[in-house]
Formats: C-alpha cells, structure tokens, sequence
C-alpha cells in the first residue's frame, strides 16, 4: 500500500496542476495550514530533477506570499484566528511570552525560524501581532523560505538519483525519516 501511495504521488508530481497545488500547500502552510509542502515538493523534485530551483522559487514566493496573510492574521485577527492557529500548536500560553522575551531580536527569529521545519505560520502571526516592520518581515521571511527551499532543491537535483534509489529501496524507513521532520516541526514549537 506505501509503495503505491508512493508511485501514485510521483506520477502526479508531473501533473499539469501540481505546481500550482504547491504553491497552494505552501502558501496555505504559512499562514493557516498544518499540511506541510515537504511531501509533494520531494517527490516531485525527484521525478524531474531539472526543475527542482523552479519548484523550489515557487515553494519560497508561495511561502512569502501566505506569509504575508499570517501577518495579516496576526495584526487584524489575533484574538480570533491567530489564537485558533497558537492552540492548534499548544502555543498560545508561550506565544505572548516569547514575543516579549524576543521582540528586540525578532528579526533574527524570524530568520532562523524560517531555516527550520518548525511551521512558519507561528513565526508569521506573531509577526503581525506585535506589529513587526513589514519591510524587514518582507526581508527575513524571502532570505529564510527561499534558503530553506533551496538546500532541498540542490540536494535533490545533485542527488536526486541516489535519494529516489533509497526511498524505493526502503520506502517505510523513508517514509519514516520524513514523518519523524513532518511531525517533529509540530511538536517542537510545543516543547520550546
């Protein structure tokens, strides 16, 4: 059943539309969305290598972009849906806390945040709820998504090969790995 559930998401990774679901997971992922865009971005840069920095700028403008709606979320719709989103996390006792304790440096917060597979969407609302410089979200927020997404574009388009080999090879121990990453950046904001 993995493995066809396996074939079944590199066979659509080819779809006509399947640029435009990623940009939709992605952009979805920054702002209000748990679904990660991880596991359509991989197979998909494993089924055509030689457009993996494509994917990967699609990944990063889709990121930016929703990243702007989180802001938006925090700045107009904290009580309401920025808290919706913090709960979902386990995140809203800590969330005013880590701003105050962070807020002279959030920039570099929001930098490194942005490098992790911690859902960016936190990063994102609080942005906007303690009204952070929209010139340097805009910075911080493309330098980390556009770095983030493009060290899997250049391990996947220099070893795409040798990681499509493995994954068929040991489909549940990768299918594993990347669950481990999926469900370690929902449990990592919980437990910082």
């Amino acid at each position: 059943m993995l493995k066809r559930a396996y074939d079944w998401v590199v066979s659509y990774a080819s779809h006509p539309r399947a640029v435009w679901v990623l940009f939709a997971v992605t952009f979805l992922e920054s702002s209000v969305s748990p679904i990660p865009p991880l596991p359509l971005l991989i197979p998909m840069c494993l089924a055509r290598p030689d457009r993996a920095w494509y994917y990967a700028f699609v990944c990063s403008v889709g990121a930016l972009l929703g990243g702007y709606m989180g802001y938006a979320i925090g700045y107009l719709l904290y009580e309401s849906v920025g808290l919706w989103v913090m709960n979902l996390y386990g995140m809203a006792d800590d969330a005013k806390k880590m701003v105050n304790e962070s807020q002279h440096i959030w920039f570099w917060v929001l930098l490194t945040k942005g490098l992790t597979p911690i859902p960016f969407k936190i990063v994102t609302i609080m942005s906007g709820f303690i009204h952070f410089d929209l010139k340097l979200f805009t910075i911080g927020a493309f330098v980390s998504r556009i770095t983030f997404f493009m060290m899997f574009a250049v391990a996947l388009r220099f070893y795409g090969d040798n990681i499509r080999i493995f994954m068929e090879k040991h489909l549940p121990l990768a299918t594993g790995i990347l669950l481990f990453f999926i469900i370690g950046g929902f449990l990592l904001p919980a437990l910082l």
